[in-house]
């Protein structure tokens, strides 16, 4: 029996839900067969088996949420026995004296361990190795490798066998060698101590976010009839993505005006060329093409913090991300490698693109890689807004509605097509000046005719 599991998908994404199962048990499965369709924050996924035989056991089905290497289901090749396995499950629900009980059994564990002199990471048991994918969170593994041990002889205690941290240490418990080489005792003291504070720490967050339920929730209905409009998965993970970064970024907010009287006549021009329905030619492709100009001269808006926020990562690409109105919410697919794609090329990808969002069938891959993004409300309305900026991204443009204005020239008012845009960007990275700079080349740019006219 082969059993099948979740694959990795990417982008740090943990939990997903299940659109549609496309087997059942009993199916003949063949090597690289769609079992089922995840629908993740912003994109739906296929996900294919990379085995074949018959369908024993299906242990997911359609609106199940599901996590990189959870069971989806066993096969039985030809030639194979059927056999059966029952997965043991268990409550992983926590109140106060559970919490109590579970951190003094597990300083108890700790002080056994410290107080051995040594460890040695390797093993003189006879423990068989355990055969397929070892199910243990990538904290937990971190631990393992820390104390030198083979986590593949580690038997878990999970749902589905997973490994918890807990079981890395009380089989380092269990199995202490006092052979030279291993970890020190200060060492494995010191590791520990900081191990039973992380766990303390997540039981007593557990706990606090269970205390923080919804019957704190005012009970609006009092005062009148309510409705509630549950939301969906895009909104929702839009919310706590825009809550993290308004919380976690510094960021500040430039406004400008261009003038794109001339610009706007060139797209006219195209649009009027354009004898494909299924193109859509917009302002947003020229925006692209001169954001891409401008960012070759200031590499910092191209670029990431990295993880201990004390060096950028530059990027030699430029990904441009474009926020996408849909009926279900905000998407943002991205258009990789501007810098070499012509405006036309540009105006091909992104009316794809657009149609892709509209009707639900972006991938993973058209939502990945963004370097900046581009947030335009100009087909709707609206004089200013403030975008907020899309981590690892360090910022983001924002182009309103543009509108026809008396500009003062050469001693004469005369109508022009004013654009306002803002610039959001994170403060650790960019500053002021750098900023201003920045808005003052896309202005210019922005109200050039010449860039314009070869590609």
């Amino acid at each position: 029996m082969i059993d099948i599991l979740l694959p990795e998908l990417g982008e740090g994404i943990s939990n997903v839900e299940i659109r549609d199962v496309l087997v059942s048990e009993g199916d003949v499965l063949k090597k690289d067969q769609v079992i089922l369709v995840l629908e993740t924050d912003k994109a739906s996924m296929e996900i294919p088996s990379e085995h074949e035989g018959v369908i024993s056991k299906l242990y997911i089905k359609t609106g199940d949420k599901i996590s990189p290497n959870d069971k989806i289901l066993s096969i039985n090749k030809k030639d194979d026995a059927s056999s059966k396995e029952n997965d043991k499950t268990e409550d992983n629900s926590i109140d106060n004296k559970d919490t109590l009980k579970e951190i003094n059994n597990i300083i108890e564990t700790h002080e056994d361990v410290i107080a051995s002199p040594t460890f040695s990471g390797s093993e003189n048991l006879t423990e068989s190795k355990k055969k397929g994918s070892v199910l243990a969170s990538p904290s937990t593994r971190k631990l393992a490798r820390e104390l030198g041990c083979d986590i593949s002889l580690v038997r878990g205690s999970g749902n589905k066998g997973r490994i918890s941290r807990e079981d890395v240490l009380s089989y380092i418990n269990r199995h202490l060698s006092s052979s030279p080489g291993g970890i020190k005792a200060d060492d494995l003291k010191n590791i520990l101590n900081n191990e039973i504070s992380t766990m303390k720490d997540d039981i007593i967050s557990e706990l606090s976010d269970k205390n923080n339920t919804s019957s704190d929730d005012i009970d609006f209905s009092k005062w009148g009839l309510i409705e509630m409009d549950p939301l969906n998965k895009i909104k929702q993970a839009t919310g706590n993505n825009m809550s993290n970064a308004w919380a976690t970024i510094p960021q500040v907010t430039q406004f400008d005006n261009a003038n794109i009287s001339n610009l706007y006549k060139t797209y006219k021009k195209l649009k009027k060329k354009n004898t494909n329905p299924k193109i859509k030619v917009s302002l947003i492709p020229f925006y692209i093409k001169i954001l891409t100009k401008v960012l070759q001269n200031f590499p910092n808006f191209n670029s990431s913090l990295n993880s201990k926020k004390n060096a950028i990562i530059i990027k030699k690409y430029i990904n441009i991300g474009v926020a996408v109105d849909t009926k279900r919410g905000l998407v943002v697919p991205v258009i990789k490698n501007c810098e070499k794609k012509s405006l036309k090329e540009i105006t091909v990808e992104l009316s794809e693109l657009a149609a892709k969002a509209h009707d639900n069938r972006l991938s993973m891959e058209d939502i990945e890689g963004g370097t900046i993004t581009i947030s335009s409300l100009g087909g709707i309305g609206g004089a200013n807004f403030t975008p907020i900026v899309n981590p690892p991204q360090v910022a983001i443009l924002g182009f309103s509605k543009a509108e026809y204005n008396l500009v003062h020239e050469k001693d004469k008012f005369v109508k022009r097509l004013i654009l306002p845009f803002s610039l959001t960007y994170d403060h650790r990275v960019i500053d002021g000046a750098q900023a201003a700079r920045f808005s003052t080349d896309l202005k210019k740019l922005l109200s050039s005719v010449k860039l314009i006219g070869k590609k």
